[in-house]
């Protein structure tokens, strides 16, 4: 067994995300941000890998090597043989040359257990599988997050029922819940406000509704008429630009620390990694409009607690809506 090697595996990425932010974090603070690399196939560099996990002309003396993506099936995110045929041969050519105070850590789902990487990280890596939570510690999870809002059983089962069991949609709802609580002074969560509030994740929609919105306003009004004729469910809308644009403005805040790499971002938020890729291209489009995506972030929920408080009419929010995307000056 080496111990600082290790093999992340998983079914629920949020625990995975987690557990890295929480290993990033203390290395950071310890030892700086220079001493934390993360490869994946979108930044892979086989020189600056090596030079990181063996310390190589580095000013540190300790490191943190995260690669994402391996041991894989060839071709599978992205990877090739030619890309990572000579780095496996030469890390498992030197694998005992690892310095002891440098942590390297191998992570993917859906590792191929034939090959060599795979069947050497098992016999001497320090191995943990983040699997997906079932019903009774998934309800313990959503309590402790909710710990200052009552809920009963029951409508924390048709909570779990409406958002399903993906950890990062289920947390971006509870935020949601806690805000629509805070703002309106509530204590309790009832079967109406999850029916109110909650909504389930229509992902292709949100990307195909974001990239309109930043680049031609006329076809998201057009996009938005044909949700409306779609689904029949403003609520459901309504969640989905309010998620759309809260992505927004976290990666507007991660770049503006001058944080862009897509992994480095989801280790340190509740984003999932497959949205990211969907979005970080955008970051340029973003900065560009930021103040025009936070006002509407602001409206959007405004105009939702008005019409849940019935200040405003329900079929207002398909017009407002669309004057707020008509408001977009690109």
């Amino acid at each position: 067994m080496i111990k600082n090697l290790y093999f992340f595996t998983w079914d629920e990425e949020y625990l995975l995300d987690q557990e890295l932010y929480r290993r990033v974090s203390n290395f950071t603070q310890k030892f700086g941000n220079d001493s934390v690399s993360f490869f994946h196939v979108e930044n892979w560099d086989e020189w600056k890998a090596k030079q990181s996990i063996y310390g190589w002309g580095l000013f540190s003396t300790k490191t943190l090597t995260v690669i994402d993506g391996l041991p894989t099936w060839t071709d599978r995110f992205g990877f090739t043989v030619s890309q990572v045929e000579n780095f496996i041969d030469e890390f498992l050519q030197k694998k005992w040359e690892i310095p002891a105070e440098n942590l390297l850590v191998f992570a993917n789902s859906k590792p191929d257990k034939r090959s060599r990487l795979y069947k050497f990280l098992k016999d001497n890596a320090n191995i943990k599988e983040f699997k997906t939570m079932d019903n009774a510690w998934l309800k313990i999870y959503i309590k402790q997050e909710l710990w200052n809002l009552k809920i009963s059983d029951s409508v924390l089962q048709k909570f779990i029922q409406k958002v399903w069991v993906e950890l990062y949609r289920i947390n971006s709802e509870i935020d949601k819940l806690k805000y629509y609580c805070e703002y309106n002074s509530l204590s309790e969560i009832t079967e109406n406000l999850v029916d109110e509030v909650v909504f389930w994740f229509v992902d292709s929609q949100v990307f195909e509704l974001l990239d309109y919105l930043l680049k031609d306003k006329t076809k998201a009004i057009k996009f938005l008429q044909k949700m409306q004729n779609q689904w029949l469910n403003r609520n459901a809308i309504s969640g989905v630009l309010y998620w759309s644009l809260r992505l927004y403005i976290a990666v507007y805040h991660f770049a503006k620390n001058g944080i862009t790499d897509l992994k480095a971002i989801a280790t340190q938020s509740w984003i999932n990694s497959y949205s990211l890729h969907q979005n970080v291209k955008n970051i340029p489009l973003i900065q560009k409009n930021w103040t025009k995506l936070e006002n509407m972030y602001k409206k959007l929920i405004e105009l939702d607690f008005d019409i849940k408080n019935g200040k405003a009419e329900e079929e207002s929010f398909w017009l407002e809506t669309k004057k707020l995307i008509n408001s977009f000056k690109l």
